[in-house]
């Protein structure tokens, strides 16, 4: 708890985020994941080998993205700063553990971004009541990008966000909150396309309780997204019991896309 709280105090963070409960979130994943380290290296693994992969199909030099790299838990940063000229690492907070490992590669710079371009106009909504706000992502300055990857984001982008509508704006009709979740998922998809040459993605498709091995309770992940069939896929235990539940585990299932830019059936 002493470490969780001298992370809380000392991340550099912007407002917004931190009132929205990114940096939260920031500090309680990785708590989950020194508690969990064994259950996870199949999928820390699995994430590794499959952008090791995906990052030899694209051309040496150029520019590279990570949209989501969080803390670095899933993303191989030494080999992505051999291959490419830069790296750019994308998220809404950085923390001082990767700061340190960026400053080990000089062609890896950190963007603090929203990548969904709809927080700062949510927070502006929510108040007056107005319609929520539809995501504007980005445009990134410089050269269009070889490679971009998503790091385990899609599913993720609409949770905070509607935890704020929820608390802000509770009365707000169920319709409306699922659509403003789905256009996230479905900007994140064509922006991520629209920025590289390669769009690599890897994210959960499917939350699964577990008990005894039997499956109690599953739920899709994507929002209502339609993805073509990943060209990899593995489970993720991200919360055995009694981590959530006393007795139920929390499984989810990993889909990753190689190129989401690439026309179908290429």
């Amino acid at each position: 708890m002493l470490r969780e709280a001298f992370e809380y105090l000392t991340t550099p963070c912007p407002p917004l985020a931190r009132r929205y409960g990114y940096l939260a979130e920031m500090v309680a994943l990785g708590a989950r994941h020194r508690r969990q380290r064994r259950a996870w290296a199949p999928h820390v693994e699995a994430c590794r080998r499959f952008v090791l992969e995906a990052a030899e199909r694209a051309p040496r030099g150029g520019r590279a993205l990570v949209a989501g790299s969080g803390l670095l838990i899933e993303v191989p940063l030494p080999a992505l700063a051999e291959r490419f000229g830069e790296v750019l690492l994308i998220d809404m907070l950085h923390s001082r553990s990767v700061r340190q490992q960026a400053r080990r590669h000089p062609n890896v710079r950190l963007l603090t971004l929203d990548v969904t371009g709809a927080l700062a106009p949510l927070d502006a909504a929510l108040p007056d009541g107005s319609p929520l706000p539809s995501p504007s992502p980005p445009e990134l300055p410089g050269e269009r990008f070889a490679f971009a990857l998503s790091c385990n984001l899609l599913s993720q982008l609409p949770l905070l966000p509607l935890d704020a509508i929820d608390r802000k704006a509770p009365n707000r009709p169920e319709a409306e909150r699922e659509r403003f979740a789905q256009a996230l998922a479905r900007s994140h998809r064509t922006w991520l396309s629209s920025v590289a040459e390669q769009a690599t993605l890897f994210t959960d498709t499917e939350s699964l309780w577990l008990e005894g091995g039997a499956i109690l309770e599953r739920e899709d992940s994507l929002w209502g997204l339609d993805l073509p069939p990943p060209d990899r896929g593995w489970d993720w235990d991200i919360a055995p019991a009694p981590e959530e539940d006393r007795r139920r585990s929390l499984r989810h299932r990993v889909g990753a896309w190689f190129n989401l830019a690439a026309p179908t059936g290429t």
